[in-house]
């Protein structure tokens, strides 16, 4: 108690000098939480941007697409006419004339609100190539009686023509997020270099500091600081993607499930996707982008974006792989595994195609579930990959579930995983459990612990039309 005394004797002057140095470590220290804080707050931002971004392109190429069907509709509703002159053709003839318009309302807003305003001359080239297809095409051959295949042949080179400049725009909208991506990419690599730059700070006024403790207590809370800070986006963006709206079908009930991993080190990049295409036609979609952390959730969101782009223009599941494959060589991505299908629900047809990723189960009534046929290599290898499509016929009721690897990976014995899979798959579809997916996950991880994110996604073919449960 002497030295405490002695110090309190020596006067304010003796305690500013002893203080200082732990003055100028919290100083630092609080400059540097501040621009972690700061910064984290900025990547969130720029976290958000992009996916309103994001979203912004992606109902912008689904417009572009929406602006060809109905041009197809048109000349399918003519042709069909011409052919037969029965009027019930026209029908959707009537309707893309009427619904045109206001499809190349949206595309212009939508262009001009991304500001990709270099496709708008595609846009008015084909407003006035439709309007060309009218006067010298339709309306001739709806008000004549005879059939003209000069007109024909003519109303092909202009849908021809239409159908580049809706290309042309979608080209331009895909570019415009690739840009969108790497601004982004670069924004979030800066901040990390202030962030690091911060921390290498606190190092330094610590190691300043004559008390061991203290020093130690700084880094151990930037440490925690930046751990939470990372924790927070990756949760951001985990449930941002994870959040999904499924077909309304009255022929298939869906359901869905993801559980992040337990380690906040091991988020990872699952994903998922439901889509409706024409008709009763489904694509399904499912991946997992190889690494953890950030990155690999980035890395994530444009493999998804890059797929659903690719069944817009082709809904083949062995075309799309091999076009987001080409896309994810291109730009040195992460590797990503996927599986691409399409499920007709009406004809009961099941069109797969898998990168690297574990197969497909089909459980079908009265049989035991089963794995159907592995894929090629993960998606991101080698430029010049084939993914063949596999088509089967599945029976009424028949259940598809799709999955990540870690619904068979947590004990690293693939093999038992798949044979417990299979065994949860069965004893699901045997008991009253609606939402599959979510029962799958519970039988599974009921006394296992969950080492890395899993996603699993489930189809099932109904006859009854009651309205379907979405999880």
């Amino acid at each position: 108690m002497a030295g405490t005394s002695d110090i309190n004797d020596r006067g304010p002057g003796m305690r500013r000098r002893l203080y200082a140095p732990l003055l100028w470590t919290l100083a630092f220290l609080a400059v540097a939480i501040g621009i972690l804080v700061a910064g984290g707050l900025f990547v969130r931002s720029i976290v958000d941007r992009s996916f309103h971004n994001a979203e912004l392109i992606r109902a912008a190429r689904l417009h572009a697409a929406d602006m060809l069907r109905e041009q197809l509709d048109e000349e399918t509703g003519v042709r069909g006419y011409a052919a037969v002159r029965v009027p019930a053709l026209l029908a959707a003839y009537y309707g893309g004339r009427a619904n045109l318009p206001a499809v190349f309302a949206r595309v212009r807003d939508d262009l001009q609100r991304l500001g990709v305003t270099g496709a708008l001359p595609r846009l008015d080239d084909a407003v006035a190539t439709n309007r060309r297809w009218l006067t010298e095409v339709a309306f001739p051959i709806i008000l004549s009686r005879g059939r003209h295949p000069w007109l024909e042949l003519r109303g092909k080179d202009l849908v021809d023509r239409f159908r580049a400049d809706a290309r042309a725009i979608d080209d331009a909208l895909a570019r415009r997020e690739q840009l969108l991506d790497a601004q982004a990419q670069q924004a979030i690599f800066e901040i990390g270099g202030f962030a690091v730059a911060a921390v290498i700070a606190v190092v330094i006024a610590g190691a300043s500091f004559t008390v061991a403790q203290y020093r130690l207590a700084a880094r151990l809370e930037l440490e925690q600081a930046a751990r939470e800070t990372e924790k927070r986006i990756a949760d951001v963006l985990q449930t941002a993607f994870s959040e999904r709206l499924f077909p309304q079908l009255a022929s298939a009930r869906f359901s869905a499930t993801y559980v992040p991993a337990t380690e906040q080190a091991k988020i990872g990049g699952d994903w998922y996707d439901a889509l409706q295409l024409t008709g009763d036609r489904v694509l399904l979609a499912i991946g997992d982008v190889t690494g953890h952390g950030i990155d690999a959730v980035v890395a994530m969101n444009r493999a998804r974006q890059l797929l659903i782009s690719a069944a817009l223009l082709d809904p083949t599941p062995g075309h799309v792989l091999e076009r987001v494959n080409l896309d994810l060589v291109r730009a040195k991505s992460p590797l990503v595994t996927a599986v691409c299908a399409v499920l007709d629900t009406r004809d009961r047809e099941l069109q797969y195609a898998i990168a690297g990723h574990p197969p497909p189960i089909l459980a079908e009534p009265g049989e035991a579930p089963r794995l159907l046929d592995f894929g090629s290599l993960p998606l991101g290898v080698m430029a010049q990959t084939p993914y063949p499509t596999n088509r089967t016929t599945i029976a009424r009721g028949a259940t598809v579930v799709l999955y990540t690897d870690g619904l068979i990976e947590y004990s690293h014995d693939t093999a038992e995983g798949e044979v417990l899979l299979i065994a949860a798959v069965a004893a699901t579809l045997d008991g009253s459990a609606i939402d599959l997916a979510p029962a799958i996950r519970r039988r599974i991880f009921r006394e296992r612990r969950v080492a890395d994110d899993v996603a699993i996604l489930t189809v099932s073919l109904i006859e009854s039309h009651q309205p379907e449960i979405a999880q």
